[in-house]
């Protein structure tokens, strides 16, 4: 095994787990941080952990129970798979047991799980998808253990399968992508032509709506999922997919400076931007949220729009001149910081320019209702966005002078 010295998370453990850990040993068993908590910190993250996964062996389903009864109140998730869930202070713990699964259906949760607290944690291991994440840090001196050489493919940023029990859930496919774009990894030769092998359609639209989550909204390099993406020939599944590595990594680099939505609405209109995408038939089949069916056509559709004299069309189909400013930043035209300026000029940078004149105002200076009303606002409107009126008196110095004596 191999000891990772002053390790930072562990500092940050607090004594309620340590407890938990020594009454494990004092009943005879042995508990690993598993779930990528010895990647993240071979990675170096500095992040605050809240959410441990322990994996216990050689006690009883029985016992972890009594003793974590001692230090909180544990919810058993699920008997067949021994899962048991523990939240103190804000921080969620999982103890798991190791377990073997065998195939024997079709489908993502078509499998036999039989938990085993003697099987060595080797052997535990062999069900995990890639080397990267069958390592763990055994309880409480952090102890390394990684039969597979995670740690070797981590450092040379290689993906890699554990074993041919991979081929058993497809969904791994997809979890390939968003591990590459996650920590910048080339798939190994052997795990590429593997997955080609696999076939997707077992699995739930959920679940691929999840994992293309992952990858467009944690990845550091999206680049790098696309090229496992295309490696696998997952453009066989999803041919509506048009982009390029480049403009999901420089769109990657602004997701800090936007809110969960604009992070949403824009990467997922990076996947599917370039002319021979299908966004809509895409976003239908796969993600059908439907801010992202408004607002991903829109903004795609509003580029064309992306000039000086439609600025302010362009920010009405958009919601603003942010999106596709950067949209089309990353596309090679140099377009951002002219909009930039412009958007913050007229007010439309991060929203989507509103009627100077709207109804009430109308009725406050005399119009009676009815249809009329609508046309006039229609028609200042459509000045406004024109530029020929840039403020709101000036709007009511229109509608109280030519129009006023055209409708009396």
């Amino acid at each position: 095994m191999l000891k990772v010295k002053n390790n930072s998370q562990f500092s940050t453990l607090n004594s309620q787990l340590k407890k938990i850990v020594e009454d494990i040993r004092y009943a005879g068993g042995r508990a690993f941080l598993v779930g990528g908590f010895a990647r993240d910190s071979l990675l170096g993250f500095k992040g605050e952990h809240r959410d441990f996964d322990i994996e216990v062996y050689s006690i009883s389903q029985e016992k972890l129970l009594e003793i974590l009864s001692r230090h909180g109140k544990p919810n058993l998730i699920g008997k067949a798979f021994g899962v048991i869930h523990l939240a103190r202070n804000g921080i969620h713990y999982d103890f798991s047991f190791p377990r073997t699964e065998n195939k024997t259906g079709i489908g993502h949760r078509a499998f036999d799980v039989l938990t085993n607290p003697n099987l060595s944690f080797e052997e535990a291991a062999l069900r995990r998808d890639f080397t990267i994440n069958a390592m763990g840090m055994e309880l409480p001196d952090l102890e390394l253990v990684d039969p597979y050489n995670g740690r070797e493919d981590l450092k040379n940023k290689v993906l890699r399968h554990v074993s041919e029990a991979f081929a058993e859930d497809s969904l791994r496919v997809l979890r390939g992508v968003q591990f590459a774009a996650r920590f910048e990894l080339k798939a190994a030769k052997e795990t590429v032509e593997l997955c080609k092998t696999l076939s997707l359609s077992d699995l739930s639209r959920e679940r691929i709506e999840e994992e293309f989550r992952k990858w467009l909204l944690k990845g550091v390099k999206p680049s790098f999922g696309l090229d496992f993406f295309y490696e696998t020939g997952l453009q066989n599944m999803f041919p509506e997919i048009q982009t390029s590595g480049e403009i999901l990594d420089f769109l990657a680099e602004q997701r800090g400076s936007l809110n969960q939505q604009e992070a949403e609405v824009l990467m997922f209109a990076a996947l599917l931007c370039l002319p021979e995408a299908r966004p809509l038939d895409f976003l239908k089949k796969w993600v059908p949220v439907n801010i992202l069916l408004k607002r991903v056509p829109a903004l795609l559709s509003s580029l064309a729009l992306l000039e000086k004299r439609d600025f302010r069309r362009c920010a009405l189909k958009a919601g603003g001149l942010k999106l596709p400013a950067l949209l089309k930043q990353a596309m090679g035209v140099e377009i951002y910081g002219e909009a930039k300026k412009a958007g913050d000029e007229m007010g439309i940078w991060d929203s989507a320019p509103e009627p100077f004149i709207t109804g009430q105002m109308l009725l406050d200076m005399g119009f009676k209702p009815g249809p009329e009303l609508g046309k006039i606002i229609k028609h200042v409107f459509e000045m406004q966005l024109r530029g020929d009126v840039k403020s709101a008196e000036e709007a009511v110095l229109i509608v109280k002078g030519p129009m006023s004596q055209a409708l009396s």
